[in-house]
């Protein structure tokens, strides 16, 4: 009920403060806008438009109770746990742009995973990856409706691994040097494309495919990483005078802040609310709902309830 109470607080501000914003018209406008919509931001899902502009976003989550599988002696489980996993991430985006079809961004990103007891944190660890990317963002069409973009870059990651009972894993198996810590750099090259498309003022849709290649966190091993999606958007304020924008969609990933080092496809379903009535900043709160592949575990467990707080705030360039 409290989340149910604050959800309509949110609209009621909203819809306030959408009747008090200023009326610029759209060609002046700061904040992406196509065939006088207006396209929300999204954690998972890169914008397509070049602008300048500066993104944070900070999210954290909790799995179901999950059950660890413990050793089994005579037909009978000993050391099994249940527990729950919490994971966060936090990221900060910098976008520069130089011309009408090309820009600069910096990213600086983190997640990580940890149990919420002594007993999962002793048969999960620790896991953290921190890291960056730069790249660049080169328009590729641009019409009333429809905007189309290519990325190039390329991304450093650490993955700073925590794991008990793989340390003594490897001292049963008499691996050389064991050590409860591991620190694994990886370095990738990406490229993708992004686009949207604005069906009137009111609905739009945007999409992303995204290919790395690099290095993994297992030594000498080198893949590729793919993840591709698309979300919808609907925004209330050029009909209704509501500074509301509602934002439904899926995307499939394997990129390693989603799966971490187990590897294989995570599929995400997000949702976002959001306040469009600036032209200066964009704030929402998005939750998202994936699966990852967890060795502990007996089961590949959903991720439930991951609130992703995000602000955008837009600097004024002249638009050509």
């Amino acid at each position: 009920m409290k989340k149910i109470f604050y959800i309509i607080v949110f609209l009621l501000i909203c819809s306030i403060t959408g009747q008090t914003q200023s009326d610029a018209p759209i060609s002046e406008r700061k904040v992406p806008t196509m065939n006088g919509h207006t396209f929300p931001s999204s954690s998972h899902l890169g914008s397509s438009f070049i602008t300048t502009h500066l993104q944070a976003d900070l999210g954290f989550g909790l799995t179901s109770t999950l059950k660890i599988p413990g050793i089994v002696i005579d037909d009978y489980e000993i050391f099994s746990f249940e527990g729950q996993i919490l994971f966060f991430s936090t990221s900060v985006q910098y976008h520069q742009r130089f011309t009408p079809w090309l820009s600069l961004y910096l990213t600086f990103k983190m997640s990580g995973r940890v149990g919420t007891d002594i007993s999962t944190i002793m048969a999960d660890g620790v896991n953290t990856l921190s890291g960056g990317d730069i790249g660049w963002l080169l328009r590729i069409t641009k019409t009333e409706k429809f905007n189309l973009t290519g990325t190039i870059n390329v991304q450093n990651l650490t993955g700073n691994f925590i794991n008990v009972s793989d340390y003594f894993e490897d001292i049963i198996n008499n691996v050389p040097d064991p050590s409860v810590t591991k620190k694994v750099p990886a370095m990738l090259i990406g490229a993708g494309i992004r686009g949207a498309y604005a069906f009137n003022p009111t609905y739009g849709l945007q999409f992303q495919a995204d290919f790395d290649y690099g290095e993994t966190f297992e030594r000498s091993i080198t893949k590729g990483y793919f993840s591709a999606g698309l979300i919808g958007d609907v925004d209330f304020l050029p009909k209704h005078n509501t500074a509301v924008g509602l934002a439904l969609g899926y995307a499939i990933s394997s990129a390693p802040e989603i799966v971490m080092g187990e590897g294989g496809l995570s599929h995400l379903i997000t949702g976002k609310i959001g306040y469009t009535g600036s032209d200066d900043f964009e704030l929402g709160v998005q939750y998202t709902y994936f699966n990852v592949n967890i060795n502990s575990v007996d089961d590949k467990p959903f991720i439930r309830l991951i609130k992703k707080w995000l602000i955008k705030y837009q600097y004024r360039h002249n638009r050509q």
